[in-house]
């Protein structure tokens, strides 16, 4: 969860059967949408001005 969103099943099925893995992008009845970067910072909040990660992370506890 982020910041205390809950993941909404039907919301992501929808979302799934919309997805276009040749494009990368979704298609809805009035066109693309693709969504960015700077959207996933605007719209989750996430930080994405730090390194890039390339390979798995894997955390010592």
């Amino acid at each position: 969860m982020l910041r205390g969103t809950k993941l909404d099943p039907p919301i992501i099925s929808a979302f799934f059967k919309r997805w276009r893995l040749d494009t990368h992008t979704f298609h809805f009845p009035y066109g693309e949408c693709t969504i960015t970067i700077e959207d996933i910072n605007l719209q989750l909040g996430l930080p994405v001005d730090w390194d890039v990660v390339t390979r798995p992370v894997v955390s010592v506890d």
